[in-house]
């Protein structure tokens, strides 16, 4: 006589997620949101808006990919230093950067071994890019009364939710530049295609740089009242495809020697130097009062205090209050696409922005597909059986 099987008893989320937790000999690497040691990044909170068990992962088991090189990663920093150090002394602009980046990229070189020849590659770009974007916006009348005031400012902020919880923002701004009485926070950014007026539209509730905004009123490094926008800075990254993206010229019948480095090189500082407005965009835009409220309220508020919900209970089962949130924590599956993570817009994006429902239809049902060709099987079946 066969014996019958007992039913599987399926465990849920949070009981498998107990239990891995008792196998687990390591420490969380980090101390929450709550923690001054702690706190949350802007590219923290990314992850933990993707998916809640991939920033499980990172934030409580340690588990991380191994550090390799990136170029555009790599490139902005690269960037960043010559910005930096071009604002220290702005008079001596055309050599005071130059030590900085060899040194910096020496160190990468050493870091990466195996990938020397990528990290020459794009120093040789950024030797080339970086002089010429500095005479293009000499030029520009804005930069003669403009005064940095701050520059790549660390910071770690209490920021208070309407709950009464403390969470510390943490971050580090490119810097904050004066016109006259206001100021503005400065962004800049390496980028390897730019949409002008997409940019304009996606500002306002752009996630590091409002929270970066609200990271400053709180700092209240600058006076609050003054603090007016920000000033967005980007850099086209040579050789991202369209527009003057080229290759080195390979040997042929008629050049047996090909294109040396030194030709490639040469042959690209020109196409940037002759073009420079295809390269460089700088935005400053007005950022009022009511949006940073409107992009705490409608976003980073919410956001937060699921944050803090999550972690407490990641560390007890319960949230503050004693509730089991069996719904707080989940695995984003593959399949999706979200045009916003990628970078893109929406069609509804003017209407978030502005109120304008041009170009929009009101009251269309949802699934008018699915349920018009369902109509259409059931007409077809009566007609059939009548």
């Amino acid at each position: 006589m066969t014996k019958k099987k007992r039913p599987v008893k399926k465990k849920t989320l949070a009981e498998c997620l107990k239990r891995r937790a008792a196998k687990s000999k390591t420490k969380p690497v980090w101390a929450g949101p709550n923690a001054p040691r702690g706190g949350i990044t802007q590219s923290l909170l990314s992850i933990f808006l993707c998916c809640r068990e991939r920033f499980r992962l990172r934030v409580i088991e340690g588990l991380a990919p191994p550090d390799q090189f990136n170029h555009r990663i790599e490139y902005g920093n690269m960037w960043h230093l010559c910005e930096e150090k071009q604002a220290e002394q702005p008079r001596n602009w055309l050599d005071h950067w130059k030590n900085p980046l060899r040194a910096y990229v020496k160190n990468l070189c050493k870091k990466y071994p195996l990938q020397q020849e990528q990290i020459v590659k794009w120093y040789e770009v950024c030797k080339l890019q970086f002089p010429v974007y500095l005479k293009y916006w000499a030029k520009d009348p804005d930069e003669k009364r403009r005064k940095t005031i701050l520059q790549e400012e660390v910071f770690s902020v209490p920021y208070s939710l309407p709950s009464g919880r403390i969470v510390y923002l943490k971050g580090k701004m490119d810097g904050v530049s004066k016109y006259g009485r206001k100021y503005y926070l400065d962004e800049h950014k390496t980028k390897g295609e730019v949409s002008p007026e997409q940019m304009r539209i996606q500002m306002n509730f752009d996630l590091q740089t409002m929270l970066y905004l609200v990271a400053l009123r709180i700092s209240e490094k600058v006076p609050v009242k003054q603090i007016a926008g920000v000033r967005y800075n980007v850099v086209l990254r040579p050789l991202s495809g369209g527009k003057h993206s080229i290759r080195q010229l390979k040997p042929t019948k008629k050049n047996p020697q090909g294109e040396s480095s030194e030709e490639f090189y040469e042959r690209l500082g020109g196409l940037i130097a002759e073009d420079p407005g295809h390269y460089f965009h700088r935005w400053v835009v007005d950022i009022t009062e009511a949006d940073v409220l409107r992009f705490c309220d409608q976003f980073l508020n919410p956001i937060l205090e699921q944050l803090c919900d999550w972690w407490e209970w990641m560390q007890t089962g319960h949230d503050a209050f004693g509730s089991q949130l069996t719904g707080i924590h989940w695995r984003t599956p593959y399949g999706f696409y979200n045009v916003l993570g990628e970078g893109g817009s929406t069609d509804l994006d003017e209407y978030l922005a502005s109120g304008s429902e041009v170009g929009l239809v009101r009251g269309k049902p949802v699934f008018q597909e699915l349920v018009e060709n369902a109509n259409s099987k059931e007409a077809d079946q009566e007609e059939r059986t009548s």
